[in-house]
């Protein structure tokens, strides 16, 4: 061995060995100042990582039942608290919603100080209450969404005159998951900009589209220096420098939009009627030192991010399952043709008289949560529950994915039965919006997700309209029980195989 190498392995041990025995201590010295709710024993300096696996909502709901509902865990240099039952739930996200209202900042959120601008990672404060207030007062209030519902309602028509065109023309094979997240994106676009994404005239859309795909990987691949800060600098992964080349790509769209909308306004003194505003012309006129360009922005990023994979994995999972289950479907159709029948489409307004439909869709929230953990939360102050310390800064994981098949709070909980919030007298009452804390698939309480009224039209619109409009059965030579349910860990709980399925019409032709 020559000197250079010798002097190389012995720098690298003595610095592990020193890395090693300082985190040893750190540690030892926390445990000594607080209780930490119990967990499992780590290893040296990586602590629990290697115990998340490649689906760490799984690995968290089997270590619950060992170690309970208040669990910690150590990942590299970070404390992590993961909450696995709705009485725990409660306390964390409601009962003391403030106190874990921060949020934690990775490496990725960082890339042109994206956390800065951006609501769905900005820490609690007057900032974020600002943000709060212009999202519930005017992007999802009931009057902007009913003002909105024309975009919705085109968008959801184009999608299944497109699906019966390829089922007359083509195989009828559609792949769910590529065109509902299709569907969403563009219906995001209408909305915010009044702009069809999806313009083969118009380049900038895609490159939109490819951005915020990229994004959406980056955001969740395991990235070293999020548990080890020290790591930070090196971004030994790449994730900060493509993280990036990838937001810049996205922020370049945007600015062209806000540039051409402001431009515009400017030529156009006249005020636009507030009920035929998109949502870009409400952001603007919110503007204000508090509620800058930067800001809107960072805003508009977030919804694209947010909003269009969540919706589209939620549809995709709710098809998966009824094709799986064809009595379910038959069940759900035969509720639609009785309310709707099949001369004409389902509107927004319809999904209010099918409580099957309604069924179905809570009972996919609660097997197939779009967020398994949700949006990681911090706790901003040492804070004690169920006799437990949780550290400061500490990270606080609420694993709905496990609540929704915990056999203690559900019965048959790995089966897909809607009729548990029909004919389930506890059941029947509860719903996802954040008041029962079996069923929190958006959150709940302080940061509880502000889109939810927005996303619930949705999949209830694109879900009922999609079984209404079609038969669905398995690609040709396969059958409902060899249909692969895996899951896929990342930013949504996705389908490991993408679901493919044959569609038939069954209305008549001409509302098609």
């Amino acid at each position: 061995m020559d000197i250079g190498r010798f002097v190389f392995y012995s720098l690298l041990g003595i610095t592990s060995a020193i890395v090693y025995f300082v985190l040893d201590v750190w540690k030892k010295k926390k445990k000594t100042y607080c209780r930490l709710p119990p967990g499992p024993q780590g290893w040296p300096i990586v602590g629990n990582l290697f115990q998340l696996g490649k689906k760490p909502h799984e690995s968290l709901f089997r270590l619950a039942t060992k170690y309970g509902p208040l669990m910690s865990l150590s990942l590299g240099m970070k404390t992590t608290v993961v909450v696995s039952s709705p009485s725990m739930a409660k306390e964390v996200l409601k009962t003391h919603g403030h106190v874990f209202a921060g949020r934690i900042v990775t490496q990725a959120a960082r890339s042109l100080s994206h956390d800065k601008s951006s609501f769905l990672l900005c820490q609690y404060g007057s900032r974020w209450r600002t943000l709060r207030r212009i999202s519930n007062t005017e992007l999802f209030s009931v009057k902007r969404l009913d003002a909105l519902q024309d975009l919705r309602r085109v968008q959801v028509r184009g999608m299944i005159h497109q699906i019966f065109e390829n089922s007359v023309k083509g195989s009828g094979c559609v792949n769910i998951g590529h065109i509902a997240f299709h569907s969403a994106f563009n219906l995001i676009g209408n909305m915010a900009f009044g702009k069809d994404m999806f313009d083969p005239h118009f380049r900038a859309s895609e490159d939109l589209k490819d951005a915020i795909s990229k994004l959406m990987v980056l955001h969740t691949a395991p990235n070293l220096a999020d548990y080890f800060p020290c790591l930070q600098f090196l971004d030994l992964q790449g994730v900060y420098r493509n993280t990036g080349i990838y937001r810049k790509k996205a922020y370049d769209v945007m600015d062209k939009f806000i540039e051409d909308r402001l431009a515009k306004r400017g030529k156009n003194s006249d005020r636009t009627d507030d009920g035929k505003k998109d949502l870009l012309d409400v952001l603007l006129d919110m503007r204000s030192d508090e509620f800058t360009l930067t800001d809107i922005r960072g805003y508009l990023n977030d919804m694209f991010v947010a909003g269009s994979d969540t919706t589209a994995v939620t549809i995709e999972w709710a098809i998966a399952e009824l094709v799986r289950n064809p009595e379910k479907l038959k069940r759900a159709q035969a509720e639609l043709e009785e309310v709707i029948g099949l001369n004409r489409r389902l509107e927004e307004s319809d999904t209010e008289r099918l409580p099957y439909l309604r069924a179905v869709v809570k009972e996919v929230f609660r097997l197939h949560p779009a967020g398994p953990l949700l949006v990681p939360h911090r706790a901003d102050g040492r804070f004690e529950i169920a006799g437990f310390v949780i550290p400061k800064h500490s990270r606080v994981l609420v694993n709905v994915w496990g609540m929704g098949r915990d056999p203690q709070i559900w019965n048959e909980p790995l089966k897909f039965v809607p009729e548990r919030f029909i004919d389930d007298e506890m059941c029947g009452q509860m719903d996802y919006k954040g008041k029962d804390f079996e069923l929190i698939p958006f959150g709940a309480g302080t940061r509880m997700c502000v889109g939810l009224p927005l996303a619930s039209r949705m999949v209830h619109l694109v879900l009922g309209s999609l079984i209404h409009s079609f038969e669905w059965a398995p690609p040709k030579g396969m059958s409902a029980e060899q249909m692969d349910m895996t899951e896929k860990f990342g930013l949504a709980l996705q389908k490991a195989v993408p679901l493919e399925a044959i569609a038939t019409p069954r209305l008549l032709s001409h509302v098609y």
